[in-house]
Parts: C-alpha cells; sequence; structure tokens
C-alpha cells in the first residue's frame, strides 16, 4: 500500500461566506482525477483549497498518516504543492531559469548555492532531456511553447521534489500528441513518489491516466470512481446523457464573399493592433492564453471602454465605439461563457418562450397580434425543444440545455456579428461537439462568428463536425 501524503475526512472549507465540502485522500505516486459538474462552481472551489483562498473550519486531517491541523494542512500545500493551469506566465523579462529557481518552491532552498550547483547537474540535465526540454536558462519564458511550458512546470515539480502537482484543464489547450507528451513527464514524478491530481472535464482523458476519478458535485465530494467503473458510469451519476451525434441543423442560404466585419489597426491599450476581416458564414478565432485580449474587448462590447484608436466597420459601416450599445443584442450578439451569468443573453425566472418573445416582439412592428406572433415563435421553437419545456422557466432547465438555448436564441435574433467569448471553457466535454454544431447552424443563417478562446486544438482535434473545421480560420496565427 502506497505511503499516504494528505487525508481529509469530511473537510468543510469556507471562502467568502460560502461553504464545501470535500474528502481529500492522496498517497505517494498516485495520478487521480478530479471531475466536476461545472468547473465555474465545483471547480473553481475544489482549486481553491490549493491555492490558499479558502480556509478548513472542520473535519480531521491526516499528513503522513498522524492527525494534524487545519493550519499545519495549509503550510503543507503552500510548501509541498505546485499548480500548473491553464493561465501561463505573462511575461516578457522572465527566463527559464527565474521560473525554475525563482518562482520554485522551498523557500529553504532559495537562497542556498546548492541549489544552484544542482541545477546543472549532470542528473538533471539528463531529466530535461527525457523530458524532451533542451532550453538555454537564458531562454525567455514567453517564448516557449506551450507543451515546453508546461513540460518546465513538471520538470520543476521534479527538480525541487514537491510532493504534489495539480494539473487544471490542460486538455482545453493542448493537442492531443502534447498531452500524450506531457503525461510521460508526469510519469517520472510519480516514479519519484511525487503524488499528480488532473483536474479537466475530459473523461477520456481522466480515464487513460488516472488511478482514480473524484466526482465534484454542488461543490461537494460526491463519488470515487475506480477503473472497473470507468466510462458511462460517470454519466449515470451525474445524470447526464451523452451527447447525441444526430444534432439538429437547419440549412439557410449564405453568401461567404460577403465581408460582414473590418476591423483594421484598432487598438487596446495592452494588445498589437488587430487587422482583420470576418466574412459571411465563417468562424474566426482569435487565440488568448491569459485572457488579457478576452478582458479588454469584452469591456469594449459590454461596458463603457472604448479602443484607443482604429476602424470598427460593420457591413461597410464605419461604427464610432460610443454607437456600438444601438446595436449590441440585435446587429451585434455577444454569448459569455455562461449565458444565465451577469451580461449573459437570458433571464432565468421567465420562461423560454418569454426569452425569446421579449427580443423578438420589437422587430415584428407595432401592427403585429402579439399572440400570433407568440404562437409562431413557440411552433419554430418546437423543433427544437419541447412545447413543455419552452413554457418553463429557464433557470428549471439543465445547464446543457440552457446553453444551447442561448445559441439558438441567436439563431432567431439572426445578428450579422455573433462574437462568442470562451464558449468551451468549463464546459463538460460531452457538450463541446453541441456547441460546435449551434456555432455551424449560426454561421449557416450567414452570420459571421468571432471565436475569442484559448487554444482549441484539442477540441479541433475530436470533432465529428468537419463543416465547422471548413468555416474556421485563425486571425493571430
Amino acid at each position: 500500500m502506497k505511503e499516504e501524503l494528505i487525508r481529509v475526512e469530511n473537510g468543510h472549507f469556507q471562502r467568502e461566506g460560502s461553504d464545501y465540502q470535500f474528502d481529500i485522500a492522496i498517497s505517494r505516486g498516485e495520478c487521480i482525477g478530479i471531475y466536476v459538474d461545472d468547473h465555474l462552481t465545483s471547480g473553481t472551489a475544489f482549486l481553491d483549497i490549493f491555492k490558499g483562498y479558502s480556509h478548513m473550519r472542520s473535519g480531521k486531517v491526516f499528513l503522513y498518516g498522524r492527525r494534524a491541523g487545519s493550519i499545519d494542512l495549509e503550510r503543507w500545500i503552500t510548501q509541498r504543492s505546485m499548480i500548473a493551469d491553464k493561465f501561463r506566465f505573462d511575461s516578457k523579462e522572465l527566463t527559464v531559469w527565474d521560473f525554475v529557481m525563482s518562482l520554485g518552491k522551498p523557500t529553504r532552498w532559495r537562497k542556498n548555492k546548492a541549489a544552484e550547483e544542482e541545477l546543472h547537474a549532470k542528473a538533471t540535465a539528463d531529466m530535461m532531456q527525457q523530458m524532451g526540454l533542451f532550453l538555454s536558462w537564458e531562454q525567455k519564458l514567453s517564448a516557449l511553447s506551450l507543451l515546453d511550458y508546461y513540460r518546465l512546470s513538471v520538470f520543476r515539480v521534479w527538480f525541487w521534489k514537491s510532493e504534489l502537482l495539480i494539473l487544471d484543464r490542460l486538455t482545453e489547450i493542448l493537442r492531443w500528441r502534447d498531452l500524450k507528451q506531457l503525461m510521460q513527464c508526469v510519469q517520472y514524478l510519480l516514479k519519484q513518489g511525487s503524488a499528480v491530481l488532473v483536474c479537466d472535464m475530459n473523461e477520456e482523458f481522466l480515464y487513460q491516466y488516472a488511478n482514480r476519478v473524484d466526482i465534484i458535485k454542488n461543490r461537494k465530494s460526491f463519488y470515487r470512481l475506480y477503473p472497473e467503473e470507468y466510462d458511462d458510469r460517470l454519466y449515470e451519476i451525474l445524470g447526464w446523457k451523452r451527447r447525441s451525434s444526430n444534432s439538429a441543423v437547419r440549412s439557410e442560404p449564405r453568401d461567404d464573399e460577403k465581408v460582414i466585419l473590418s476591423v483594421a489597426n484598432l487598438t487596446f491599450p495592452t494588445l498589437k493592433p488587430m487587422n482583420f476581416q470576418i466574412r459571411s458564414g465563417e468562424i474566426a478565432f482569435l487565440r488568448d492564453e491569459n485572457y488579457n485580449t478576452v478582458s479588454q474587448i469584452r469591456d469594449c462590447f459590454l461596458r463603457e471602454k472604448s479602443w484607443l484608436s482604429g476602424e470598427f466597420r460593420l457591413d461597410g459601416k464605419k461604427y464610432e465605439h460610443s454607437e456600438l450599445s444601438k446595436i449590441i443584442g440585435t446587429d451585434i450578439g455577444i454569448q459569455i461563457e455562461r449565458p444565465d451569468r451577469p451580461s449573459g443573453v437570458l433571464f432565468d425566472k421567465l420562461t423560454a418562450l418569454d426569452n425569446l418573445s421579449t427580443c423578438l416582439l420589437p422587430k415584428a412592428g407595432r401592427h403585429i397580434v402579439r399572440k400570433k406572433i407568440m404562437e409562431n415563435i413557440l411552433q419554430e421553437a418546437s423543433g427544437w425543444f419541447t412545447r413543455e419545456a419552452l413554457l418553463r422557466p429557464l433557470c428549471e432547465w439543465t445547464l446543457p440545455e440552457r446553453l444551447r438555448f442561448s445559441y439558438y436564441k441567436w439563431y432567431l435574433i439572426n445578428p450579422r456579428l455573433l462574437i462568442c467569448f470562451f464558449p468551451f471553457a468549463g464546459q463538460e466535454s460531452a457538450h463541446h461537439e453541441m456547441i460546435i454544431d449551434m456555432l455551424v447552424t449560426c454561421a449557416r443563417r450567414g452570420m459571421a462568428i468571432w471565436v475569442i478562446s484559448s487554444g482549441i486544438d484539442a477540441i479541433c482535434e475530436k470533432t465529428q463536425n468537419k463543416e465547422f473545421l471548413q468555416r474556421l480560420h485563425y486571425i493571430n496565427e
């Protein structure tokens, strides 16, 4: 039996007035998968423990098999664990040496020359080669590929002999072949006796590499899956259904030659000037690895912050920033990560039918009978959702259905431009194909689709929707 590192029984954690309940069991050499019902709630709550944001209020803590207190647990996490998440360090000054030495943990070694000597030892150089890292210590961190950056994160854990590494949602930004190489590096940690937590929403990835999968639901430890229970058992536990490959789509005429959005030298405070065009029916992808780009563009369209300079043309007409508020929601659609969050497109307490009618009735004109329009909307939407569901408040719908409904709402409104901020972030991987299908459905109506997200290479590799790949083009690559 492997030596136990951490065990938390009936742990109650608290942050900003919210309570979480987690049972944690981690032993040396284990790779444990963490699967959540929703990343923005359960996933964030779980990771907050290892980021030092939440504090344990009650429960039993054991470190190396011995009873300990909550302060001991927090100190252990601070000194003995590291996190590698999807947000890499955004610095043009940091070097590889800085990342490994200055940002590495145990602090007692930082001032010790022995650590630097160890860094240049033959065993260290051999391990770097085995991990596929052929880097100079002076190389800029920002110049590294995504794969090398995360391999270096794993190497840093090996070098400092940290006892726990947490990998968060790397399937959202790394290709499958890159993930395979990264997990080969992780094997060296496991052989060393370190433990690894793989927090992800891709069940295939977890099943392949995890010794077990802990399922988190409603911010609580809900179930523990072992290899003999993998596959469909996960969906039974969470009450989900696997996506259907026969997603409903509607064929609409399109004009691929028409430029819908044209941007010339559009400049934001910390971003390079943007120059690109999106045509009718295209899905244009802008890569953003650290939320810096998306935060500034989202502030531009949803708040009062303007671009610094440049031209923004929609359907050939030039718009100033002050004019955008008049066309957002009609000619420009905004789809954020969670459609029912503040600034989203859905009203949870209204029925689905009322959600559609509030935006479509103004288009109908004064002289159209409201009852007739409502009947027409209900009839059209019944081809996508059941009539019973359409007459229920959206707060009673499941998250995947609300998400699908939010795209369907844009399908009916039919804006000229649909901007999607991180559409796949935090979504259960079985629903990625549904989102892709809905993006294609909107593109078929002639919309120009602008997707701003982190890398979607792994998603593109797995998709069954070839039309999505045909319509997709990259803006900044």
